[in-house]
């Protein structure tokens, strides 16, 4: 409390926490004065001091686990706040009325230990900034809410701090992680969930308030777990998502790894290990959701440090606050140039948190401008109110909150290329559009493309989804519970397609009675029957629910709240007069209930939908008559007696509602002793037809699915998997760059004079043949075979899976091993002829792409793919024909290949170079078919087509001799 001394005859004004309220403290004795002088001086302090003047320092204090995890100690909240308060004070645009101060508090990193130091902070500050600890955010905004001091937190997803009339003095200083998540999930139709946090209270509490935030948007979080303190742990970790179900996404809560997070790399790494990051899950770290990490021109060590955490990250996206302005390193580098860091030593590596707190300073700055401007006091509720509208420059992006104070900032979907280090932009999350726009980069999915994509309702509000969990907003049913949805349906809506049939009604209205003769027995009052808490079962047996739900709100000690009209038509007159009345019900009470649910069972329809009257009017009348008002019924729509007992259930006083077991007896003889589970006979009957029908659908679902197994593996053989699936989904296919692969080329030699002299079918069995032998042998490779033209058979390694070095050597095996396999080929109708296949091979960089939408093709492009062709075509029978390029990648590897020079040799469009014989390996025991000798100057090509033509006439002087 500051105090000022001022000349006005010995006075001492102190300045108190409200604004316009000065306190006048006397040297003197205030009996001592006049009433008018005391009057006087009131006056002259109000016009004196200006509105709204608070105070002359407004503490802050910044919370948060600074102490106790190093990595939020990289954040250098001192430094973080010392700028934003410095900036805030020469802000000329700011009326602040006051000098903004911090006070670094901090947060124990044990949820327990956090709320206990929380406790003690009351009178530290004016306001705080945090908490991070999402375990105890409820409780802090409830203190806050006592303390009347508002909580400006970046961390607190809890979703019940949304509701401002339970936490008014609450405030977000980014958007809901829960709202960007949710969006990004439903552009990429991705909702099974499962969330991992490390072992730290604080990220598995927000790993648990995470999973109820998004549960309660409608998601089916499957599971949510720790990834333990050791591999054993870890890995049964990563098992039991691979167990739970069809989880497509997987949360990591715990700090990231590009800022060193050892828990996330080696989630990631294990993950790796165990084959979960090729493209089924797709991983998203929780962390860098709180703050903008730097992507343009950063390369992060983490990834080029580590080679399988970076090609584990290639399943990673990462979800980040967008740098519209600047990137974090940028404007850190630009606030340290101009001198107002003030750093004693210079950090190894700076948190992009820094960030975060300078933006959540400079907000609460911003709402005590607005609430100064309209003369309002600087109250916690105030300050957490007047953040709507808001719109500033922060650390490095533009700031923007709605008129309903909920943030608007962009976000970025940010990813890797799959062998690189670096992130790049490729999609906006705009908040305010609600939208997920792309920015000119393609998400580097590790399969080619997203997992499959789960059902649109999971995103639709008003939608039933297949999953079996239950909120507030969505019901998700399984399978059994769809077939079975009647066990789900409320009697209130029933009561639309129900039938007008006496037995049917009756049925439903005993079952009613004999639930509360039973609660009522065990004296158990209900206190909230309606048709709302009445359900019906696949075999229309009527049940309660919410009994005891009165008794929890009493535990707690929860406030009561004044229900609309419309939801006070079950309640018995005597309650509502009574405000005092008991929460648990009574009794009576619950009589009176039951007499308007039979309304609604007789004559189905809303209790009173035949009075006209709006519900207002209706409880008025109720809570004051004369005259009596209740529902009309007109005789024919139930027996006398029902109607005549409906009227006792609902009589004005109380003594004189019969209780349950009469009512129970009553019923009974209107119903003249019948049973009335006459349904039975009917409900069987359509469980059969179910059935059937189940049996039916089954089998077309197998026919269904056999046949899309066929067409997959087809597509599968025609282009390369991850290909394959992008098309199925719809996705775009981008050409891609290869920078090192290795090419195969072959033919047959003299093909077209062996065509010539055959018939089709004959030409197609040898082509049939001879290319499933090949196929036999890519099978034992790490090859994928591109097409094949007639006779040329095309091969490549390296693509389009990258394999390292390994290309080289991949496709000089399988040249040896089909060299060996040909060289005891024989044609189906002309063994005799000589099979003779000749081989080209080349190393180098082309680019792999898909041509066509009717009939799309992988075609590879670049002059690779001509050069190894010219080697193809440039070489002799039985001969592999090798590259220089292929020889150097051959020798580096060490593995005794066995090459030959050949000599000088004329490639077109290449010019003359030195190309090389792959003649065989040291460990190749296979054997290879001798070449045919072939001097300097020899038209061999004429010489092998005289052959074949001499060997086909030969053989048919033999068929057309006259047999004796």
């Amino acid at each position: 409390m500051q105090h000022i001394h001022l000349p006005f005859g010995g006075a001492l004004w102190e300045l108190s926490n409200y604004p316009c309220c000065p306190v006048l403290r006397s040297r003197h004795s205030l009996s001592t004065l006049p009433f008018y002088s005391i009057t006087l001086w009131i006056i002259l302090g109000v016009l004196t001091f200006p509105c709204c003047v608070q105070c002359l320092i407004f503490k802050v204090g910044v919370l948060g686990p600074w102490n106790c995890d190093p990595y939020y100690a990289k954040s250098l909240p001192a430094i973080a706040s010392r700028l934003a308060v410095g900036r805030i004070n020469e802000d000329f645009s700011l009326d602040l009325g006051c000098t903004m101060d911090f006070v670094i508090l901090q947060e124990a990193c044990e949820t327990s230990k956090a709320l206990t130091s929380f406790v003690q902070y009351e009178n530290a500050v004016d306001a705080f900034v945090g908490p991070t600890n999402p375990g105890y955010c409820n409780a802090a905004a409830l203190m806050g809410k006592n303390w009347d001091k508002s909580l400006f937190s970046w961390a607190c997803i809890n979703y019940e701090l949304d509701w401002v009339q339970g936490y008014p003095t609450f405030a977000r200083t980014l958007p809901s992680p829960t709202r960007v998540l949710f969006s990004v999930l439903r552009f990429f139709s991705l909702a099974n969930i499962a969330i991992v946090s490390s072992n730290e209270d604080i990220w598995i509490d927000t790993a648990a308030k995470l999973a109820s935030a998004l549960r309660n948007q409608g998601l089916p979080v499957g599971i949510v777990v720790s990834m333990g303190n050791n591999d054993t742990m870890l890995e049964n970790t990563l098992l039991s998502i691979r167990n739970a179900g069809e989880i497509k996404v997987i949360i990591m809560c715990m700090h990231s790894a590009l800022i060193g997070g050892v828990q996330q790399t080696s989630f990631l790494i294990k993950a790796y290990d165990m084959g979960l990051t090729r493209g089924q899950y797709v991983f998203i770290p929780y962390d860098t959701l709180l703050y903008s990490l730097p992507y343009t021109n950063t390369t992060y060590f983490p990834l080029q440090n580590n080679t399988k955490l970076r090609k584990a990250y290639d399943a990673v996206l990462t979800i980040t606050v967008e740098s519209d302005l600047m990137s974090f390193n940028e404007a850190y580098n630009m606030a340290k140039r101009f001198g107002e860091l003030m750093l004693s030593q210079e950090p190894e590596q700076v948190s992009p948190l820094f960030g975060t707190i300078y933006n959540s300073l400079y907000l609460l700055a911003k709402s005590m401008h607005n609430a100064r401007r309209t003369g309002k006091w600087f109250s916690g509720s105030n300050l957490a109110s007047f953040t709507r509208n808001i719109t500033f420059s922060g650390f490095n992006q533009n700031i923007r909150m709605d008129a309903q104070g909920n943030g608007q900032t962009d976000y970025v979907i940010l990813d890797t290329d799959g062998w690189g280090s670096e992130l790049y932009r490729c999609f906006y999350v705009n908040l305010t559009l609600d939208k997920v726009l792309f920015a000119g980069t393609y998400i580097h999915f590790p399969a080619a493309s997203p997992p499959p994509s789960d059902s649109s309702c999971w995103f639709d509000p008003n939608a039933i989804c297949a999953g079996g969990t239950t909120n507030p907003h969505k019901i998700m049913l399984n399978e059994k519970q769809i077939f079975d949805f009647a066990a789900e349906i409320q009697l209130e809506i029933l009561l639309g397609i129900l039938s007008s049939d006496w037995m049917f009604k009756s049925s439903l209205v005993l079952d009613l009675i004999k639930g509360m003769k039973y609660l009522h027995h065990r004296e158990f009052p209900h206190g909230r029957l309606k048709s709302h808490n009445c359900v019906v079962d696949g075999r229309f047996v009527l049940k309660i629910t919410d009994y005891g739900y009165n008794e929890i709100l009493e535990t707690q000690k929860a406030p009561k709240e004044t229900p609309p009209p419309e939801d006070l038509f079950w309640t018995a007159p005597e309650l509502i007069r009574d405000h005092e009345s008991p929460r648990k019900g009574t009794y009576k009470g619950d009589v009176y209930s039951f007499s308007i649910i039979l309304q609604e069972v007789v004559v189905r329809g809303a209790p009173y939908c035949m009075l006209g009257l709006s519900p207002e009017e209706i409880i008025r009348k109720v809570k004051k008559p004369p005259p009596m008002c209740r529902p009309t019924v007109a005789p024919d729509q139930a027996p006398l007696e029902c109607i005549q007992l409906m009227k006792q259930c609902w009589t004005e006083q109380p003594d004189r509602r019969p209780p349950f077991d009469q009512i129970f007896d009553q019923f009974k003889l209107i119903n003249k002793g019948k049973k009335t589970n006459i349904i039975d006979s009917m409900l069987r009957m359509l469980e059969q037809y179910s059935s059937n029908l189940e049996d039916l659908i089954r089998e077309r679902t197998e026919e269904l699915e056999v046949e899309k197994q066929r067409t997959e593996k087809l597509l599968a053989e025609m282009l390369p998997p991850s290909v394959a699936e992008a098309l199925k989904t719809g996705a775009s296919v981008e050409p891609e760059y290869f920078d090192q692969v290795t090419l195969y080329f072959s033919d047959i030699v003299g093909f077209t004079t062996i065509s010539s002299l055959s018939d089709p079918i004959e030409v197609v069995d040898l082509l049939n043949d001879l290319y499933s032998l090949f196929d036999a042998v890519l099978g034992s490779h790490d090859v994928y075979k591109v097409e094949t033209i007639g006779d040329a058979y095309m091969v490549a390694s390296g693509l389009p899976k990258r394999n390292g070095n390994k290309h080289a050597a991949e496709i000089a095996n399988m040249s040896l091993n089909i060299l060996s396999s040909v060289g005891s080929f024989k044609m189906r109708h002309m063994p005799e002829v000589p099979v003779r296949i000749r081989i080209g091979i080349h190393s180098g960089p082309c680019v792999a792409g898909v041509v066509g939408l009717t009939m799309p093709r992988y075609c590879l492009f670049g002059d690779t793919v001509n050069t190894a062709s010219r080697m193809e075509s440039t070489g002799l029978p039985y001969r592999i024909h090798v590259n220089i390029s292929t020889v150097n990648i051959l020798r580096s590897l060490n593995d005794g290949y066995k090459i030959e020079v050949r000599g000088k040799t004329e490639l077109k469009g290449k010019g003359i170079e030195e190309t090389y014989w792959l003649v065989g390996k040291s460990n190749f025991t296979k054997p290879l078919p001798k070449p045919p000798e072939i001097k300097p100057g020899d038209n061999w090509q004429d010489m092998m087509t005289e052959e074949i033509k001499s060997i086909f006439r030969k053989a048919n002087r033999q068929v057309d001799k006259p047999k004796i």
